[in-house]
């Protein structure tokens, strides 16, 4: 009966991701650390979702710095003052 339950524990992909995923956001306990270590010796597709996911993560956390240090979505200054002039125009 342990067999089992370490088995369904271990082997189970789902499991396996789930553990991945808190393990990046550093959420993971040994125990779990354990189990997803031991169930990445055997499965290459988990292998593989744990490294696409690193490479979405960065992609993702790279453009949100770059949107942070270098916001594309903010009007110029000149821009500015055409609006704030016609609202002064509009407002008279």
């Amino acid at each position: 009966m342990k067999l089992y339950l370490f088995k369904k524990n271990v082997f189970n992909c789902k499991h396996a991701t789930l553990l991945s995923l808190k393990n990046e956001e550093g959420k993971i306990s040994f125990i779990e650390k354990i189990k997803l270590h031991y169930h990445l010796l055997y499965c290459k597709y988990c292998k593989r979702f744990i490294k696409q996911s690193a490479v979405i993560n960065k992609a993702g956390n790279d453009t949100a710095e770059s949107l942070f240090t270098n916001p594309s979505h903010l009007l110029s200054a000149k821009t500015k003052e055409n609006i704030q002039r016609r609202i002064d125009t509009t407002g008279q």
